[in-house]
């Protein structure tokens, strides 16, 4: 049976463009009641602005906020709504050379929006799901970027954590490990002066962009197949999108 989104509550980091905004809109086409879209850039009032009059049956709430820093984190996942809150993606990203600040954003504010989600959903008594946005680069280092490649590695590993809660209290956490999209983060890369050569030709190398429509298509197989629990899905130009094996998956924890 599908997980379906139709008349749920759900909170999207970094959700002003990119993966998450474009989830964002797709769960908004399949009657979403509550939308929490949360971003540093205030932009995201204005695109709160436009999908409150493209579906003015949802009850979209814009947050700006930065997912660093911990007041603004759980005031976020405090906001009222009608619904328990049921889906979170912790999709918030940047890349760079700012190794403390990549940590801050791309692991801990993963761990802190994972946290307080899972709390909210018990306080809730809530079914839902998790998703957490990684990257190729979690999975084989991505050597002009260090700091990203651990943080994205710390996300798979964190995310891979939480199977026994879908047995326990109907609760999955899922992970998405994307090549190269064309999104903000990439565009600052590809524009950055010390790492755009070595971004693009990692690009170059692995087939170019991926289209957007493909990786929000995989972010919402996540969401929605309840086959997925502690998933890590891959997606690339080459392989299109597939689960990620690991040598050590733990046995599937029953009710």
């Amino acid at each position: 049976m599908a997980f379906s989104v139709s008349a749920r509550a759900a909170l999207m980091t970094g959700a002003a463009n990119g993966i998450s905004a474009a989830v964002a809109e797709q769960m908004l086409k399949k009657g979403l009641s509550s939308l929490v879209a949360m971003d540093l850039n205030p932009k995201i009032v204005e695109v709160a602005e436009v999908w409150q009059s493209k579906y003015p049956n949802t009850h979209i709430i814009p947050v700006v906020g930065d997912v660093t820093d911990a007041k603004a984190m759980k005031e976020a996942f405090s906001t009222p709504l009608a619904q328990p809150l049921s889906i979170i993606g912790n999709c918030a990203g940047i890349g760079g050379m700012d190794w403390e600040k990549t940590l801050a954003v791309d692991l801990n504010a993963v761990i802190m929006g994972t946290s307080l989600g899972l709390e909210r959903m018990k306080a809730e008594k809530s079914d839902g799901v998790i998703v957490n946005i990684s990257s190729m680069a979690g999975l084989a280092p991505m050597a002009f970027d260090p700091a990203y490649t651990a943080a994205k590695h710390g996300v798979v590993g964190y995310s891979r954590c939480f199977q026994h809660l879908a047995a326990k209290r109907g609760i999955r956490v899922n992970c998405l490990c994307p090549a190269f999209v064309d999104t903000p983060l990439v565009q600052g890369l590809l524009n950055d002066p010390k790492l755009g050569a070595a971004g693009k030709q990692a690009i170059d190398t692995l087939g170019g962009m991926i289209p957007m429509k493909i990786v929000s298509g995989a972010f919402m197989d996540l969401i929605e197949n309840q086959e997925h629990n502690g998933s890590v899905l891959t997606v690339t130009n080459q392989g299109g999108v597939m689960p990620m094996k690991f040598p050590f998956d733990p046995p599937p924890f029953k009710k």
